[in-house]
């Protein structure tokens, strides 16, 4: 059997869904309200970091393909212990972060139901788990053809307002430097998923030329539905907005009607699915790489049939499933589950960048990972106190833990 298979139009269905995320009907409105007019500018820079980070991430997964995805480079750059901490903030982002995104299904789809969203978000934990045990390439063309009805969705409603639905004019606000950096900060949202495409290189038929055709395709899909939407969010009149604030259901609303909140659901819960089988999937591939180099117990590597890593699957899905139960008990919320997943996704890809600094030879890739170091640099420092404490110990844990580990670029 084939292990290789996705091919650009698969993996870029792996990756559009997910990266776009619920990020794309939560981030415009929020944006705009801060940043005002200018929020296009900020939207258009934001493009183009994304670029950036996902061609850096692109070019290290196909320097450094496997299951390990860019920890590979990462250990290349700096060795087998940076490479093990780095490799356990992903981990940890996705004990938490794909839970967080089950509960925004949940939410959705809780409209006329008496269960608590914890409950209701047991229903996708199982589907997902299913489909994740299923070959890589089944999974690529689910993801296909969710990431691809809900580009349409959005990029037709977005479309109808800016034909017949828009303002006259715009008019721009005094520009307000805190303002609209916070509005930046609000898009980086949407930037981090880039890096976990790089586990699925070992899936990947011919990396050389699928990653990079897949990687300028999914951005280009992004930026127009991204655009779009953030024009239409911005231009729609005033007597086609519901509430006091635009909502992504008013940007539909002029081509489905009275089907617009259902369809916002189905997007929504379409989006989360998406995001949940690739950061998932994509760790779950991580963990069975680190089980077959022996830095995890060799149970964690076995495969099923369909060569998916089916006991990393189940692993994280029982965790996820502990991580429901406490926020059913109350022991935990959604915004402590975003909280701590954000602090370990931006530590990664941090690592990701300064490796990328280190490996690349292209000097314009080599600027633009400086300057995103910095930048992701300034986002970590404004996660909470606990997350940055357990990002800490966890990084000297692993210095104690191989005290004489050097660096293996030597062998």
């Amino acid at each position: 059997m084939r292990n290789k298979q996705l091919g650009p139009l698969l993996l870029s269905g792996l990756m559009i869904g997910p990266i776009l995320g619920s990020g794309i009907i939560i981030i415009p409105p929020l944006v705009y309200q801060v940043t005002g007019d200018w929020a296009f500018l900020a939207w258009l820079l934001i493009i183009g970091i994304s670029f950036f980070f996902a061609t850096i991430f692109a070019r290290l997964s196909i320097l450094f393909p496997g299951k390990a995805g860019v920890a590979n480079a990462i250990e290349h750059a700096f060795g087998k212990r940076i490479k093990l901490v780095s490799s356990f903030y992903l981990t940890g982002a996705v004990l938490f972060g794909p839970v967080a995104v089950l509960l925004t299904a949940a939410q959705y789809l809780q409209s006329g139901s008496a269960l608590p969203p914890a409950l209701l978000a047991l229903l996708p934990l199982i589907i997902c788990t299913g489909m994740l045990l299923l070959q890589v390439t089944s999974i690529g063309r689910i993801s296909l053809c969710i990431s691809s009805i809900v580009a349409v969705i959005l990029f037709a409603g977005a479309t109808s307002i800016l034909l017949f639905h828009h303002k006259s004019g715009v008019h721009l606000p005094p520009f307000s430097g805190p303002d609209f950096g916070y509005g930046l900060l609000l898009l980086f949202w949407t930037v981090v998923g880039w890096e976990v495409v790089g586990n699925y290189s070992g899936d990947v038929r011919d990396p050389e030329k699928t990653i990079p055709r897949a990687v300028t395709f999914s951005v280009s899909i992004m930026a127009l539905v991204s655009l779009t939407v953030a024009g239409a969010v911005q231009m729609i009149a005033n007597d086609r907005i519901a509430e006091k604030t635009v909502t992504i259901t008013d940007i539909i609303q002029p081509v489905f009607g009275a089907a617009s909140d259902i369809i916002m659901a189905l997007l929504v819960t379409s989006l989360c699915v998406t995001s949940y089988l690739l950061f998932t999937g994509g760790v779950a591939r991580l963990i069975a790489s680190l089980a077959e180099t022996q830095n995890l117990p060799t149970f964690f590597a076995a495969q099923s049939k369909k060569g998916a890593p089916a006991a990393a699957i189940l692993f994280l899905a029982s965790v996820h499933l502990l991580v429901l139960i406490a926020v059913y008990f109350k022991l935990a919320d959604i915004e402590q589950l975003v909280a701590l997943a954000d602090g370990f996704f931006i530590a990664n890809a941090l690592t990701g960048i300064l490796s990328a600094v280190k490996l690349l030879d292209s000097l314009v890739l080599k600027t633009a990972a400086v300057m995103l170091a910095f930048i992701f640099s300034g986002i970590l420092l404004q996660a909470a106190l606990p997350v940055i404490g357990i990002i800490i110990c966890l990084a000297l844990f692993f210095f104690v833990r191989y005290p004489g580990e050097q660096q293996e670029e030597s062998r």
